[in-house]
């Protein structure tokens, strides 16, 4: 049965285990990171072999993993490295011998607890499950819990002192390290030493106390994202990082150290610069001295050499290392300029090609400084407000505008105002509604004056931007479209003039068959005149509608249904006293070459409705309905009337009217359906007719 003690080991154990992967991969690169994530995963393995032998079933069992167990002087070792790490003292580190000494008194007792019996005796049965036991012999064991409260004590001490001087998140990061790390270490050296020198018998807390320091810490770097980077640690990843070409040499030159960037971008192998003269990896054209730099910081543009003999433009900063005040070396720093040199070739390649096709332009054009000063006026501006570029560059652009702005225009705003206003827009990057285009007239400089077309942008693209002005010179134009404006108007008199006259000649045929029709007696030839006079009047509305329209190319067609049923209405009094008319008509308009067929058949249909669907003065209701579906229109003749006999085909007839509806909708190219039932209901559909323009 697991002991609520043992359990707890496993817990620990499990958790350390978990923080160790935690810390490790949330930045692997980081020396720091690694270090407290080796020592996570020593004290979860310290802790199963505690689980394992407080568990065990024999002494023989629980001596197996006690002597497991005496793997535990790695873990202040561990923390006396992390510290150096942690405070900034990598320096130590790098001495050849730190290893031996941080490292070989935790390999020593852990070879002495593995082959002798001096670091530990028989495990001993507790109430908490089996421990360990003292040796009778106990200087080793007295050695080891000196040196681990000397490596304690030292390690926590440089932590504490770095987060006394520590400010801002810096000091948060290094309590979070000190209570982490070294406060569990401090107590559990309090609990299983002292304590039990003092025969006070309690379970032993160290893997459970660091374990509980590690979850401070990894709840540190969850919420504050430690560890932070200490300066050496900064200086180390930014010379690792940084792109540009980084040099250490010593004070004679040679060179100790160089940066990824070398390696990477040149193909130099480290072995092969260490110790070798700075200048022999720059082109001996461009050589410069290192002992320039000692008075103050040096640039130099040089070509540094590639491994392949290839050689790359550089600008080279030089800086010396004093040292209490001592030279000791230098920091040759390269920028490779190459492509900024291609991408300034190509800017000027770019701006030759700029004037070159903006000077052959005819529309003028002048750039603007951050200052809003002129800074480019072209050949065609000169040409179209008079003004010389010799005369305007360096002057402020409100200046030269408003000189150019006519007499009406300056009474609008005055000189500073206008100032004020292009101030704002440089300020601002931003040009109101009104200044993005424009036309108007100019001044030119010899009192003339031109029409104008007005254009301002900023040039986003430059650094900084530039406004650019274009003025496009309309005067032409303009009176081209002033001619072509009155010809048009001269077209549009015309054309009403030839609709009113055709509607007029239209009435005159009109009134002479109505005259005509007098002197006939015959009841039929009667009936014929009044039908051939009512479609002549029906194209009279139409040319009559066309020049009473301001668009002289279509007609309003729902007033025009509305007002030739009120004309046949009327045409045939008599016979109409007890019909009434119903419309239903959308708002479209049609094109002369629609309306004139379509309106016929409207007449023909609805004056074969008066006169044939309701006999002897019935009494009953005809109904036009007329509505635009997509691209199609829709038209229907409705009557309630007697309607026309199941026999009858209106496709083959000898009636006129029902013969030239048929031939209209063909020539409309559209369809006809008749509906019987209670009454008459004619249903035609057809589309837009769309004529070649005629010359």
């Amino acid at each position: 049965m697991v002991n609520e003690y043992a359990l707890i080991s496993l817990i620990a154990a499990m958790t350390a285990f978990f923080i160790a992967n935690f810390i490790y991969f949330r930045n692997p690169k980081n020396h720091l990171n690694r270090m407290i994530a080796l020592l996570s995963l020593v004290v979860s393995l310290m802790a199963l072999a505690e689980f394992s032998y407080r568990l065990a079933e024999t002494p023989e069992t629980a001596y197996f993993w006690l002597k497991f167990s005496v793997l535990w002087p790695l873990i202040p070792s561990i923390m006396l490295h992390i510290s150096l790490i942690f405070t900034n003292r990598t320096n130590i580190l790098k001495n050849p011998f730190s290893p031996a000494i941080i490292y070989a008194p935790a390999f020593i007792f852990i070879g002495l607890g593995i082959f002798t019996n001096s670091f530990l005796a028989a495990p001993v049965y507790e109430y908490w499950g089996w421990t360990y036991g003292l040796p009778q012999d106990r200087v080793v064991y007295d050695l080891f819990s000196l040196w681990t409260v000397i490596v304690a004590l030292l390690s926590s001490s440089m932590v504490f002192i770095e987060y006394w001087n520590a400010r801002d998140i810096e000091k948060t990061e290094s309590l979070y390290i000190f209570l982490g790390l070294f406060f569990p270490l401090v107590v559990s050296l309090f609990t299983d030493y002292l304590l039990r020198d003092l025969s006070i018998k309690i379970p032993e807390l160290t893997q459970t106390m660091i374990t509980m320091g590690l979850v401070l810490i990894a709840y540190g770097i969850w919420k504050y994202k430690f560890p932070l980077l200490t300066p050496t640690l900064a200086a180390e990843k930014i010379i690792s990082t940084m792109p540009n070409f980084l040099i250490l040499t010593n004070k004679k030159g040679n060179i100790t150290r160089v940066n990824k960037s070398i390696l990477h971008n040149l193909g130099y192998h480290e072995h092969e610069l260490i110790n070798r003269p700075y200048y022999l990896l720059f082109s001996p054209e461009n050589t410069f001295s290192l002992e320039r730099s000692l008075g103050e910081y040096m640039e130099h543009q040089s070509r540094i050499i590639a491994r392949d003999g290839s050689e790359f433009d550089v600008i080279v900063s030089v800086s010396p290392i004093f040292s209490l005040k001592e030279l000791t070396g230098f920091v040759i720093i390269g920028t490779d300029i190459s492509e900024r040199n291609k991408a300034l070739s190509k800017i000027m390649e770019s701006e030759f090609k700029f004037r070159s096709v903006v000077e052959q332009t005819s529309d003028g054009v002048a750039l603007a400084d951050k200052t809003g000063k002129i800074i480019y006026w072209n050949h065609a501006l000169e040409e179209i407000t008079g003004y010389k570029k010799e005369d305007v560059i360096n002057i402020p652009l409100s200046d030269v505008l408003y000189e150019l702005m006519s007499e009406e225009n300056k009474k609008k705003i005055s000189r500073e105002k206008l100032k004020k206003v292009f101030f704002n827009v440089f300020k601002n990057k931003r040009l109101p509604e009104k200044f993005k285009m424009d036309e108007k007239e100019i001044l030119r400089s010899d009192g003339s004056s031109k029409n104008v077309h007005v254009v301002n942008f900023f040039v986003e693209k430059s650094n900084p931007p530039l406004m650019c002005t274009v003025i496009t010179d309309m005067t032409e134009h303009k009176d081209f479209e002033d001619s072509l404006k009155s010809f048009l108007a001269e077209k549009e008199v015309l054309l009403k003039e030839i609709h009113h006259r055709v509607k007029n000649n239209l009435q005159i045929i009109s009134s002479l068959l109505s005259l005509q029709s007098s002197y006939v007696n015959d009841e039929k030839a009667l009936d014929l005149f009044k039908d051939s006079q009512n479609r002549v009047k029906s194209m009279a509305m139409i040319h009559e509608s066309l020049y009473q329209s301001q668009d002289l190319a279509s007609i309003d067609f729902s007033r025009y249904i509305t007002r030739m049923a009120t004309e046949l209405f009327s045409s045939y009094a008599d016979n109409v006293g007890n019909i009434s008319l119903r419309t239903d008509v959308e708002d479209v308009h049609l094109e002369v070459d629609t309306a004139i067929p379509c309106g016929l058949i409207i007449n023909e249909l609805l004056t074969n409705s008066i006169k044939y669907a309701f006999p002897s003065n019935q009494a009953g209701q005809i109904s036009i309905k007329f509505y635009q579906n997509e691209e199609c229109y829709h038209l229907h003749v409705i009557d309630n009337g007697v309607g026309f006999p199941e026999d009858f085909d209106f496709r083959n007839t000898r009636s006129l009217g029902m013969k030239l509806v048929t031939s209209l909708v063909d020539q409309l190219d559209g369809t006809i359906q008749l509906k019987r039932g209670s009454g008459t209901e004619f249903i035609i559909s057809f589309t837009e007719l769309v004529y070649e323009p005629r010359l």
